[in-house]
């Protein structure tokens, strides 16, 4: 392989892409790359490179403990030498992700939101409808109804509301995913239909969904059968 300004090299692997510009940059146009020993670059591309040198280093130790030692095998090189830009590489991360930071807490704030008016809204209709059939309740602990199979019953109707919503919800996102994926660069190591991600969500709608149901249902267990038969 010829690559231009340097001469024949030899190719010893191929490596797959890399995020080179930025986490935030998904889309940013990548052009073509080579990894290279810096040793072997020709002598007038040295002072190019060297000036925008970057050196890492992997360690379990903290960087401030790492630092007078990093200092001391530079100076120790070349007294022209300066250490600058130190950074840790969850502070790279950071800052790669800083314009995605705001509108994901953004969108985590309304998923919040929504999902308390929706734990509310089950729990409304869920003792509305236990409120409705106080006489109903009444009248199947009359004829020899369990407590726990009025609470088993309550709890029921409710998962089958929420199920039912889990699932025209669930179809709703996937459309709503392809229909806007320009929206997908704000996601960072999953796609716009992470099956995993879908499944997390539906899984923790469908145990709010119990928990909402929950005082409803006590509620009906503890219905007293002689109050229930004379409720209008």
């Amino acid at each position: 392989m010829t690559i231009p300004h340097w001469g024949p090299v030899r190719i010893i692997g191929v490596v797959a892409h890399v995020t080179h510009w930025g986490l935030d940059e998904r889309d940013a146009y990548t052009q073509n790359q080579i990894y290279a020993s810096i040793n072997q670059f020709p002598d007038d591309w040295e002072l190019i490179f060297y000036r925008r040198l970057t050196v890492v280093v992997s360690t379990p130790l903290d960087a401030a403990n790492m630092m007078p030692a990093i200092k001391l095998a530079v100076y120790g090189a070349s007294d022209d030498q300066t250490v600058y830009g130190v950074q840790v590489m969850q502070q790279a991360l950071s800052q790669s992700l800083s314009s995605q930071r705001f509108p994901m807490i953004l969108l985590g704030v309304f998923a919040g939101v929504a999902l308390l008016l929706a734990s509310i809204g089950i729990y409304g209709v869920i003792s509305y409808s236990v409120v409705r059939r106080v006489h109903e309740i009444g009248i199947r602990m009359a004829l020899g109804a369990e407590r726990r199979e009025i609470f088993r019953m309550v709890i029921g109707q409710g998962l089958r509301l929420a199920l039912a919503g889990v699932a025209i919800g669930g179809l709703a996102a996937i459309i709503l995913a392809r229909l806007l994926s320009s929206f997908s660069h704000l996601l960072y190591g999953i796609g716009a239909s992470d099956p995993v991600t879908f499944l997390v969500a539906s899984a923790v709608l469908t145990c709010v969904a119990i928990l909402a149901c929950y005082i409803p249902a006590r509620r009906a267990m503890r219905v007293d059968p002689m109050v229930a038969l004379r409720h209008e």
